[in-house]
């Protein structure tokens, strides 16, 4: 009889022991695949300046341009970010924003934003270095954003934050006016 309870007790012991292993290794095996924070991708189409003229900037004292922002969001949990307003800056000075209405970006997918981004040209023309750049045919930009909001993964929400930041040329000499962008972005939970 004491002989069976000694098993018993081992055998509990021995199942326990594995349970606890199995799910460690479950636990670790997630934490670094499916709850790994992954920073999204960000690209910036500046659709609306080609309906832009070199005339735009001398004459008016604002400009406002279409753009799509198309971001993927690589996590497994979906981003509910509020609305933010990227500020547009040259030479260290502000010379414009692009308000971002808030949105949900669902999780391992992309979606494309709208958005219109208000430059103030009269605040480039004030500038020496912009009145330059534009008589020879490019303008070099900067654009930051903090996107604030709720991460939610499996049903867990945290707060995070999406800092972006993009540089953009515009080649204000070419017919249609196109340009280029590179972004960084950084995801902190």
């Amino acid at each position: 009889m004491i002989k069976g309870k000694n098993y018993a007790i081992k055998l509990c012991c021995i199942s326990a022991t594995v349970i606890a292993v199995i799910t460690t290794v479950v636990l670790v095996t997630l934490a670094f695949t499916v709850f790994k924070r992954h920073d999204p991708d960000l690209v910036l189409y500046p659709t609306g300046l080609a309906k832009l003229q070199l005339d735009d900037f001398i004459t008016q004292d604002t400009i406002t341009s279409e753009m799509v922002m198309s971001i993927r969001n690589r996590n497994h949990g979906s981003f509910k970010f509020e609305n933010t307003t990227s500020h547009i800056t040259y030479d260290g000075e502000l010379v414009g924003w692009v308000p971002i209405m808030a949105d949900t970006i669902p999780e391992d997918a992309s979606m494309n934003i709208t958005a219109y981004a208000t430059l103030r040209a009269k605040k480039l023309r004030e500038n020496p270095k912009a009145i330059n750049d534009i008589v020879s045919g490019s303008l070099n930009l900067t654009a930051t954003a903090t996107m604030r909001g709720k991460m939610s993964i499996m049903g867990i929400k945290k707060k995070g934050s999406v800092y972006t930041e993009c540089h953009m040329t515009m080649y204000i000499s070419e017919i249609p006016i196109r340009g280029d962008s590179w972004c960084w972005t950084k995801l902190e939970i």
